[in-house]
């Protein structure tokens, strides 16, 4: 578009964005995803390159077989962490109502000087890296209308507004227990 529009520079401008974007979301989704596992199973720690290529390659195996069974193998896993993250913040939210739900002892590192510029880089960089993620579902929604039923564009447009409020719920819900557990705890 950019290209037929705009010319040859801005064309090529826009696809190298586009390429950067692309290997910054599965840099970024990838490590993630293998940071939660290696915290959970803590055993898989020396694996956890391996867990990444090995991820990568099925994302690539799993996006060259077209939109519509790339869409299905990924809502497995998507339906997975919604249903999780929705059933922890209905019974937080519960636990809290009944009284049931204390908050968790945070120890804080001490801070030594001459560490807080590096620092403040690093978390400029991950709320970026962050931004960038949570984008990525909004972009996934664009490309892949054709793989919507008819109308398209309708069902397209419902799915953003249904993923509008599941963002907002998951947010909203965690800061919520966040704020009411944490009176001033950092995380």
């Amino acid at each position: 578009m950019a290209h037929d529009n705009l010319g040859g520079w801005p064309g090529l401008t826009a696809a190298a964005a586009l390429l950067i974007d692309y290997v910054l979301t599965v840099a970024v989704s990838i490590t993630a995803g293998v940071a939660a596992i290696t915290s959970a199973f803590p055993a898989l720690l020396p694996f956890r390159v391996g867990l990444c290529l090995l991820a990568i390659a099925f994302i690539a195996w799993a996006n060259l077989r077209g939109v519509c069974e790339s869409g299905t193998l990924f809502a497995i896993p998507t339906y997975g962490f919604l249903s999780i993250f929705l059933t922890l913040t209905i019974v937080g939210v519960a636990r809290l109502i009944t009284g049931t739900l204390g908050p968790v002892p945070v120890q804080t590192p001490a801070v030594t000087e001459g560490g807080v510029q590096a620092l403040t880089l690093f978390l400029i960089l991950r709320a970026f890296a962050s931004g960038c993620t949570a984008l990525t579902g909004i972009e996934a929604i664009s490309n892949g209308i054709p793989a919507f039923q008819k109308p398209e564009a309708d069902n397209a447009g419902k799915t953003l507004i249904a993923m509008a409020a599941l963002l907002a719920t998951m947010f909203l819900g965690i800061t919520f227990l966040v704020r009411s557990l944490g009176q001033g705890a950092s995380i």
